[in-house]
């Protein structure tokens, strides 16, 4: 017979389990972002070669050093959603599963926007970068949207003033991931700027 606390003690493994997956996914995605770091030398070997390579290196660094903060905020956005959860369901991991899909390949668009930071391409590099932040954070709307919709999977005792204001930033994050999109079309610097405002925001207020 399976008694309440027991059905309750399987529920949050289960969450458990999919925490630690995520994890995984996150862990596995901020160590792509470093493996993308390295340094070439053409002809002969010098200190003054190395010392330009590594300089030449510095928006390959500024784009690892911006995609670490968001995926750093990410998962600590995803980590307090599902302090909220107290169960699972379909529509939980497969919306999840969706949001590590993304994060995953956050990798391609940081290589991406390190390449072309000093070209000509620097536009459509940052426009690329950012949209790719947009769905990111869509990812995060659709999972609170999964468990949001049934009481039910929600933990006892969570108030709806606390439901209003994880909607609320959820909302807020995406709205902003995607204006920064539309500034990218404008001005692409300025883009990445308010990138760097907007951490300033949920490490100070979120």
């Amino acid at each position: 017979m399976v008694t309440e606390k027991t059905k309750s003690a399987e529920q949050q493994k289960e969450t458990l389990r999919i925490e630690t997956f995520s994890d995984g996914v996150f862990c596995i995605a901020v160590t792509l972002l470093s493996i993308e770091i390295g340094v070439e030398l053409h002809g002969d070997i010098s200190n003054r070669g190395l010392q330009e390579a590594l300089i030449h290196k510095w928006p390959i660094c500024l784009a690892y050093v911006i995609s670490f903060v968001n995926v750093l905020l990410a998962w600590i956005g995803h980590h307090g959603l599902f302090k909220m959860f107290r169960q699972s369901d379909n529509s939980i991991m497969i919306t999840n599963g969706i949001l590590l899909m993304l994060v995953a390949l956050v990798p391609f668009p940081t290589k991406t926007l390190g390449e072309f930071l000093l070209t000509d391409a620097l536009q459509t590099a940052v426009i690329f970068y950012t949209g790719y932040f947009v769905l990111v954070s869509l990812g995060f709307r659709l999972l609170w949207y999964a468990a949001n919709r049934k009481k039910g999977l929600l933990v006892d005792g969570i108030t709806i003033k606390q439901i209003r204001q994880t909607t609320r930033n959820e909302n807020i994050w995406l709205i902003c991931n995607s204006i920064i999109f539309g500034v990218a079309f404008i001005n692409p610097w300025a883009a990445l700027i308010l990138s760097f405002a907007m951490w300033v925001y949920w490490i100070a207020f979120a």
